[in-house]
């Protein structure tokens, strides 16, 4: 079944930032959908989608594996964070496809279920320890068993180092009054910390409470001291979002700088290099929990990823935004701290393609800058 057309859908919706995704079409007439991460220029992912399309109409749409190939050998240096995620949408709408037209959801495709529901921590939040107590208690009374959140005060850029620490302590303690010791708690740092000293001393000051994990301590450039912070940091280091392909995440698993991988199916080249990072993390004995910040169709292409994966170990989840819910068919939902398997056939949700008509493109989203008080640049 040849490829016809691939296009490129972005939508700007008031302050929820943009939506990127991909269709691509057959001769036949059926299509598949996935979801791009806007990852920087928001109007680039249009130019790789383009650029990938030269390449790839006129090919089988069931060829996966070579159609990911062409494109990513194709571009002949390696590609970066724009182009990945236009390829993972692509690679997402070719799987959609091949399941669409087996009549099979996608996991089957990728050897069948491993389990019966996909657990999910949810992410909380609060810029006070009370209010990030209440949210965490909100989260625990629907049936979540783990949680997510960052150990630090909104503005603890403002503070010196041992006021953060402070907090981060009290945060931590409020967490466990609302809702005991029973429920895990992760933290993310977001990478934000520069010396890996001071990702120690935040850990020490966590274990009191007994963490899950920490979370991108530290800038994920450097996968070498990555390594040697985990041989000295007694919680569990998770990180991977930012990286890309089985290249990049092999790197770090070769460094032993992680204990819970979570690539982004939307940014590291898509199901398909998500299975391959998966492989190579069961032979080291790791787990894997997806990173996702994504909306509906990029959670439904996980909870695929996730049902057939041996070493899958949690589903990031949070809440979706207006704009996200309008933009599909349908949008999956946790029940008791757990989703139900995806429905196919193939991925089992589509676009709202006049939701594009509704809500044009009209600028690129920016994550937004934060300075330190001497009013120089800080990581985010």
């Amino acid at each position: 079944m040849k490829i016809t057309k691939i296009e490129c859908l972005l939508s700007s919706h008031k302050n929820n930032g943009n939506l990127v995704y991909v269709k691509t079409h057959t001769e036949s007439g059926l299509y598949g959908v996935g979801e791009i991460y806007h990852v920087g220029p928001d109007k680039a992912a249009p130019a790789w989608v383009e650029y990938f399309a030269e390449q790839l109409i006129g090919q089988n749409a069931f060829e996966i594996e070579r159609n990911w190939a062409l494109c990513y050998q194709g571009a002949r240096f390696p590609i970066g964070s724009s182009g990945l995620s236009a390829l993972s949408g692509i690679d997402q709408s070719l799987w959609d496809i091949k399941g669409k037209h087996l009549n099979m959801p996608v996991y089957e495709l990728l050897g069948g279920k491993y389990r019966d529901k996909i657990r999910a921590y949810f992410d909380i939040h609060g810029a006070t320890p009370n209010e990030l107590a209440d949210d965490a208690k909100k989260y625990a009374d629907k049936g979540y068993t783990a949680l997510k959140t960052s150990p630090f005060n909104p503005n603890w850029r403002d503070m010196t180092w041992n006021q953060a620490l402070k907090d981060a302590r009290e945060r931590f303690l409020a967490i466990r009054n609302a809702i005991g010791d029973n429920i895990e708690v992760g933290f993310d740092a977001h990478a934000a910390i520069f010396e890996p000293v001071r990702v120690l001393e935040l850990s020490d000051v966590l274990l009191e409470f007994n963490p899950w994990f920490l979370e991108e301590p530290i800038r994920m450039e450097n996968r070498y001291e990555m390594g040697k912070l985990r041989e000295k940091m007694e919680c569990k280091l998770a990180t991977g979002e930012c990286l890309y392909t089985k290249f990049e995440l092999w790197d770090l698993i070769r460094e032993n700088a992680v204990d819970i991988l979570q690539p982004e199916l939307c940014i590291v080249g898509g199901i398909t290099e998500m299975r391959k990072i998966a492989f190579i993390a069961e032979a080291h004995d790791l787990t894997v929990a997806p990173h996702n910040p994504m909306g509906p169709l990029a959670t439904i292409a996980n909870l695929h990823f996730d049902t057939a994966t041996s070493n899958f170990l949690i589903q990031e989840t949070r809440a979706y935004k207006e704009n996200e819910i309008e933009s599909v068919t349908n949008t999956p939902k946790v029940v008791e701290g757990f989703y139900q398997l995806p429905d196919g056939p193939g991925l089992g949700i589509d676009i709202n393609y006049e939701f594009f008509n509704k809500y044009p493109y009209k600028k690129s989203w920016h994550r937004g800058d934060r300075v330190y008080p001497d009013n120089s640049i800080a990581y985010i």
